[in-house]
């Protein structure tokens, strides 16, 4: 950023020095320094509107992708999630299938004895 900062005020300063000693009158050179004034403030507005479209337009880019991986992470975890349901409904039913047969069992055990 220092960089470009010293490159600007390097043009500036070479425009300044070459218009003011330019063999001109006075009324010339206050208009040749007014319009190279105007100039340079356009061109900065313009680079700076271009500067901030760029980071608004990585910016929406960057939201973009974000959505898209929660979007992923959401979907992946609604899948294990559902995994993880199945199997432990699966267990519950094995776990209360073993339990019914062992009360069977005693029951049967109660009944020869």
């Amino acid at each position: 950023m220092r960089s470009s900062r010293d490159f600007l005020a390097g043009i500036i300063t070479g425009i300044v020095i070459g218009i003011l000693t330019a063999p001109r009158s006075g009324k010339e050179t206050r208009d040749k320094l007014t319009e190279e004034a105007n100039k340079r403030t356009d061109d900065l507005k313009d680079q700076w509107e271009k500067g901030v479209s760029q980071v608004k337009e990585g910016l929406e880019q960057a939201k973009s992708q974000v959505n898209q991986y929660a979007d992923k992470a959401k979907d992946q975890y609604n899948q294990y999630k559902d995994q993880a349901q199945a199997a432990f409904n699966k267990n519950k039913e094995n776990a209360k299938e073993e339990y019914n047969d062992k009360v069977d069992q005693l029951a049967d055990n109660a009944k020869l004895n």
